[in-house]
C-alpha cells in the first residue's frame, strides 16, 4: 500500500513540477520577445 502512495506522490509531484517549469519558460520567452520588439521600435 505504501508503494501505491509513493507512486501517486511521484506522479503528482512530477506533473506539478513540469507544469511550473513550462509556465516559467513561457513567461521568460514572452519577456525577451517584448524586449526585442521594444529595441526594434527604438531603432526605427
Amino acid at each position: 500500500m505504501n508503494f501505491v502512495f509513493f507512486l501517486l506522490g511521484v506522479i503528482v509531484g512530477s506533473s506539478v513540477g513540469i507544469t511550473l517549469m513550462c509556465l516559467l519558460q513561457i513567461n521568460r520567452i514572452n519577456y525577451y520577445e517584448n524586449k526585442i520588439e521594444k529595441a526594434k521600435k527604438e531603432r526605427s
